[in-house]
């Protein structure tokens, strides 16, 4: 039996609308609205299938850019080979995603990032493929690499097609632009299955990623010389890099003298996070995730959520980044959405408290970019140079963000 498991993530979009009321009279309004599109989704699991995050809602596709100028989009699409031969990659990128994602955020212009997720195997394991949509929270995408592991396989072949086709047409891309770097990264040790008759063909999928100008990476983790021959064809028409790294990933986990601290930053600043309302299980689960995280992984997660402090949903959305934004009105949130030790206070103590937490959540996040600064300047001495499947990413971003005018 197969399990296809496909996350859609929501998508927020934002306008701003003036219209004239009254001749020889001017009044100007702003008003932010939210949509979002959900389609049903059915999962059907094999019998003792471990359980996945609940994949959320797919987002509606991107608004169309306006004329005025928009930032940069960095869309990473990584498809991941989840057989049991994978391990090391699997556990290595959940040590290093946040790393990749906080080297994007310093990009400059910063650009908004979102990652989406396609995890794979083949016919007759646990599942074929689940699919994780584009998704701009990076918490989130964390705790579905931690659900990830490595199982299953046995014969070489792959179901690569699958994973390749889904990865170019089940995610919400942003729209073709000049300032887009969309790419996706096709990580594995084994060549596609090529006698299955079930419409999935790697070809086809890669010269669609090439026709949308999404442009594809192969890595293979191993030297299997079928895999090289299968990754360089997919990457030569996707457009992209064929590459070669450790069986294991070649990830290491790279230590400074400011992880510690940047550690205790990072918890400090959890405890400035205050959870409620229908989003509050969610964040708690965030937090609980990178609270269980060593200190080089809570140390990227600091530097990521400082650079993107008014964007994460984690900092942004929690009740103390919604009233410090204006988006929130504390007194007309409900006590029974409210934490209980908050929603037992007063209205003057209560708004006294969040004020509190949004005067120490500000000067966390300042001592975090100043420790973040000298750990990036740290490692960027240190000639202890990443050469795994991280570094191969960060490599490959160079090149796609200059052609869009991004400076990493």
């Amino acid at each position: 039996m197969t399990t296809r498991e496909t996350g859609r993530d929501e998508w927020v979009s934002a306008g701003l609308i003036v219209g004239a009321v009254l001749a020889g009279m001017a009044a100007m309004a702003a008003q932010r609205g939210e949509a979002a599109a959900a389609s049903t989704l059915v999962i059907t699991a094999a019998p003792g299938t471990p359980a996945a995050p609940p994949p959320v809602a797919r987002a509606s596709a991107p608004a169309a850019p306006s004329a005025q100028t928009t930032r940069p989009k960095v869309d990473l699409v990584f498809a991941l080979d989840t057989t049991g031969s994978m391990s090391g990659l699997i556990e290595g990128a959940k040590m290093k995603i946040w790393s990749i994602a906080s080297f994007v955020a310093r990009a400059q212009p910063t650009p908004d990032v979102r990652v989406g997720l396609v995890a794979y195997r083949d016919i007759g394991d646990a599942y074929v493929t689940r699919v994780y949509d584009l998704d701009a929270n990076l918490d989130r995408v964390y705790q579905r690499l931690l659900s990830l592991s490595a199982e299953g396989g046995g014969d070489t072949p792959e179901h690569v097609a699958r994973a390749l086709h889904e990865a170019v047409h089940d995610m919400s891309w942003s729209p073709a632009a000049n300032n887009a770097v969309r790419l996706i990264y096709l990580v594995g040790d084994a060549p596609p299955h090529l006698d299955y008759q079930d419409g999935y063909d790697y070809v086809k999928a890669a010269r669609a990623a090439a026709a949308r100008g999404i442009q594809i990476h192969a890595i293979r983790c191993g030297d299997d010389p079928d895999t090289a021959t299968y990754w360089r064809k997919i990457a030569s028409i996707g457009h992209g890099e064929f590459l070669t790294i450790d069986q294991s990933g070649g990830m290491r986990e790279r230590r400074t003298p400011f992880d510690e601290e940047l550690a205790r930053l990072h918890d400090a600043l959890s405890d400035t996070v205050v959870a409620y309302g229908a989003k509050g299980s969610a964040t708690h689960a965030a937090l609980a995730a990178a609270a269980a995280a060593p200190a080089s992984v809570k140390a990227s997660r600091a530097g990521f959520l400082s650079a993107k402090k008014d964007e994460t949903e984690t900092l942004a959305d929690d009740l103390v980044g919604g009233v410090a934004s204006g988006r929130v009105d504390l007194a007309k949130v409900p006590a029974a959405d409210l934490p209980r030790a908050l929603a037992e206070l007063a209205p003057e103590a209560r708004k006294e408290k969040v004020a509190e937490k949004t005067r120490a959540r500000a000067a966390v996040l300042d001592q975090i970019a100043k420790a973040s600064a000298a750990r990036d300047a740290y490692l960027k001495k240190s000639p202890d140079k990443p050469t795994g499947f991280d570094a191969e990413v960060e490599n490959t971003l160079r090149k796609a963000g200059a052609s869009a005018g991004l400076r990493f």
